[in-house]
């Protein structure tokens, strides 16, 4: 047993010995003295120890507990501490180690048994800045990554050498701060604190292993390369498709050849008989050779013809139906979810196919008309009109059917809600004005509802508490309708003046109450709904004239549940106003609620059920690395495709993959 490990099994002992003296013997001794009882006569002149034992050994259980905690902080704070580097070279290994797991090539490997040639080895000793210069798809990332495990195996076993680290230059930005930036990746990818990246690249400890340049503009590739000459580091590999490399002072170049005819031949031969309708269309159509240039297009179309025969339309439309067509899920589905997160992941300069929906200001302006008319001008109105119904049925229940009536006559006076879109399928919006309006319905009778019990509980204070609640309400309302402070006070002179006469009633409080809460809920909405359309960057028009007949029917219902006409509910109705009041206050940019609301637009693309289709699509490594694309090449293709036509594509093509089906089978 090596000596960390007899360490660590030591503290475990001491830690279950004083955790269990401490919990077992001495709190419970401890709660016995302080409650009243007598200490244990067995302790007899040590009692008085008692309580800064307990206090030590609590200290020791807690200090044992978090040791290995805070020996990590404290290592971190030590950049040549050999910790930092046995951490940094785990973390390294296990990333590239998973990089190289889900890659194409691998996936070609375990499908195929074969794994196309990638170029020259690139070399280990380093004194110079190398460039791996080829085409996109060459290879150039496997190279990369087989350099990076042959430096960790030269690291691991030297503790002179440097620790290679693998950085993808499609995440930087031009207004970053280059150094900045590359710290704050090790620090998210490997866990290299900044102050032992900082360290490790002034005394020239890392390998810089750069990929993605070519995701960069090109101006910002010409300012990356400037960043990068000026970190002065010798250790650094950069794999690019273009000449900006020339602006770099020194550095060797090694260039990735295509793929030959006799290559490609051995490949499918050794792939014999999976291969075998790849080998008949090269036949037929000699200009395919120009498309097999590289490792990745031969690796796709390997993995379009490794269950039969497929029809050729070029590499990435021949992979993608051919793959899409064998799948589980409908094919419409997951072309339309992949094009979604492939536009995704370009915006966002990565491979990443996300299962969770980022900031809508990434892909709000990917949707379609079509959901943009459903929400709009179905679910929105849908849910405000459940929100009048909902409001007026509570007040009409807890307050009385003129109050009731007053909220549905207020209800005119909502903001702007109806948006100006393109008309669609008003058959497919039912099920979409339904559900807002039972969303609404409920959100908005559930806050009133719940308004309303705490005004009732504010009544039951002495009258000096409502008072003051009421007048401080409706004053800060109206300040906040008028900007003015002396409208404000006479705003809140009006409900004193009734609080005269009935005093802070439970139907005032009550009423105000549900004012609040309806007002608060439609505000926010609104104010979200507002926000959410300017991403989409159409304008709005008039309001909805029509939800006072909401209103009346939420009347009629609380009429049909017992609600009546109630003498003296001027106190109530005064409430309902002042609470209503709060609606153009709150009828601002939310960016939360934006955020709720905008996530219904996504759903035609990317539906709720996308785990199953990622799931999907990475069993016909349509994605690989847990859910990453292929390449940069196919995200791009998906993200430009049109997917209605490439769906019809793919369904044709299952179609003809069945047994019932008239071409060849799967």
């Amino acid at each position: 047993m090596d000596a960390r490990r007899l360490g660590r099994t030591t503290r475990l002992v001491a830690l279950a010995v004083v955790g269990g003296v401490t919990c077992l013997v001495l709190v419970p001794v401890a709660i016995n003295a302080a409650t009243g009882g007598s200490a244990l006569p067995v302790l007899g002149p040590h009692a008085r120890w008692l309580w800064p034992a307990l206090v030590a050994l609590s200290a020791l259980t807690a200090c044992l507990a978090a040791w290995d905690r805070l020996r990590a902080l404290l290592l971190r704070r030590r950049p040549a501490h050999p910790a930092n580097r046995r951490a940094a070279l785990d973390r390294v290994e296990r990333f590239v180690r998973a990089r190289v797991d889900g890659s194409l090539a691998e996936q070609l490997r375990l499908k195929l048994g074969v794994v196309p040639r990638v170029g020259p080895r690139l070399p280990a000793r380093l004194r110079h800045p190398l460039v791996v210069l080829g085409e996109p798809g060459a290879g150039k990332t496997t190279s990369l990554l087989e350099l990076a495990e042959a430096l960790l195996a030269r690291a691991a076993l030297d503790p002179v050498r440097p620790i290679p680290v693998v950085v993808d230059l499609a995440g930087w930005r031009r207004d970053d701060d280059f150094g900045v930036w590359l710290l704050d990746v090790l620090a998210r990818r490997y866990r290299i604190a900044p102050r032992v990246g900082r360290a490790w690249l002034r005394e020239r400890n890392l390998v810089l292993l750069f990929d993605g340049l070519d995701e960069l503009a090109p101006a910002d590739r010409v300012e990356c390369l400037a960043w990068i000459t000026a970190l002065n580091v010798p250790q650094v590999v950069l794999c690019t498709a273009s000449d900006e490399h020339e602006h770099l002072p020194r550095r060797t170049v090694v260039r990735v050849e295509p793929l030959s005819r006799t290559v490609v031949q051995e490949l499918i031969a050794a792939c014999a008989p999976r291969l075998d309708g790849l080998h008949d269309e090269l036949e037929k159509n000699p200009d395919l050779w120009d498309e097999l240039r590289t490792p990745l297009a031969f690796g796709l179309l390997a993995l379009a013809y490794r269950a039969g025969r497929a029809e050729y339309r070029g590499v990435l439309d021949t992979y993608l139906v051919e793959s899409a067509a064998r799948g589980a899920v409908r094919p419409e589905r997951t072309v339309r979810a992949l094009r979604f997160l492939a536009r995704i992941a370009r915006r966002k300069h990565d491979l990443l196919a996300r299962s969770r929906l980022p900031a809508r200001h990434v892909w709000l302006d990917f949707v379609g008309p079509e959901v943009v008319w459903r929400l709009f001008r179905r679910t929105a109105p849908g849910a405000l009109a459940g929100a009048a119904t909902a409001s007026c049925f509570v007040a009409g229940v807890r307050l009385g059917l003129v109050a009731a009536g007053v909220v549905a006559v207020a209800a005119v006076l909502v903001p702007r809600s109806s948006f100006r879109v393109t008309r669609g399928d008003p058959s497919r919006g039912n099920l979409w004005a339904a559900t807002g309006f039972a969303a609404g319905a409920v959100v908005t009778g559930g806050v009133a509802a719940l308004g309303a019990l705490l005004g009732a509980q504010v009544a039951r204070s002495p009258a000096a508490v409502g008072y003051g609640v009421v007048v401080v309400v409706a004053l800060l309302v109206g300040y906040g309708v008028t900007r003015d402070r002396y409208w404000a006070v006479v705003c809140a002179l009006v409900p004193a003046g009734v609080m005269v006469v009935t005093g802070p009633s439970p139907e005032l409080l009550s009423g105000l109450g549900v004012g609040l809460g309806s007002g608060a809920v439609v505000g926010a909405f609104i104010g979200g709904l507002r926000e959410v359309w300017r991403g989409v960057r159409v304008g709005p028009v008039t309001g909805l004239r029509w939800l006072p007949a909401a209103g009346a029917v939420g009347v009629g219902l609380a009429a049909l549940a017992g609600a009546g006409v109630r003498p003296a509910e001027w106190g109530a109705v005064t409430g309902l106003l002042v609470g209503l009041a709060v609606t153009p206050i709150v009828d601002r940019p939310w960016h939360p609620v934006a955020e709720l609301l905008a996530r219904p637009l996504a759903l035609d693309e990317l539906p709720l059920r996308r785990k199953a289709v990622l799931a999907s699509a990475r069993d016909r490594v349509l994605l690989v690395d847990e859910h990453r694309f292929p390449h940069d090449l196919v995200r791009d293709h998906l993200a430009g495709c049109d997917a209605a036509e490439l769906a019809a594509t793919v369904e044709r093509r299952r179609g003809e993959l069945r047994p019932s089906g008239s071409g060849p089978t799967a």
